[in-house]
């Protein structure tokens, strides 16, 4: 996960995303969570019910692994890929609205979410002759 990505899913669980009452892109006059959650059609994005609890990106992050698992789980990683790019858009349009004026870089605007869907991947193994012949 990039420390992007981190840091707006800290500022998301913490209540402060959207930090101060903005008008939403849509013209609506307070972008508050439940406005952003329907108007940036999260539980369509997400393919999971609307009326999902708590809310449906917080549901979605509330199947977040705490810990990496030991061995390769395809169910999980499929899950996840699906998923974890759509939610990395989310949060990313969700502080573009909180923060109209800012400006963000290459780095920080990249929702792709490749970091945490790479550590979900099995790792690769290297044969004995791989090496042995890199090594010639």
């Amino acid at each position: 996960m990039s420390v992007y990505d981190r840091s707006r899913l800290l500022r998301w669980r913490m209540g402060w995303l959207p930090g101060r009452p903005i008008a939403c892109r849509c013209g609506h006059p307070h972008a508050s969570r439940a406005h952003l959650l329907s108007c940036l059609r999260v539980a369509i994005r997400l393919n999971i019910a609307l009326n999902t609890r708590p809310n449906p990106l917080d549901y979605v992050l509330n199947q977040l692994p705490r810990k990496l698992p030991v061995r390769h789980s395809p169910s999980l990683l499929s899950r996840w890929s699906a998923w974890w790019p759509v939610v990395c858009a989310i949060l990313f349009e969700i502080e573009q609205i909180c923060q109209p004026d800012e400006e963000f870089s290459p780095a920080a605007s990249d929702t792709s979410g490749s970091l945490l869907l790479d550590k979900l991947k099995p790792a690769t193994t290297v044969h004995l002759s791989t090496l042995l012949s890199i090594a010639e």
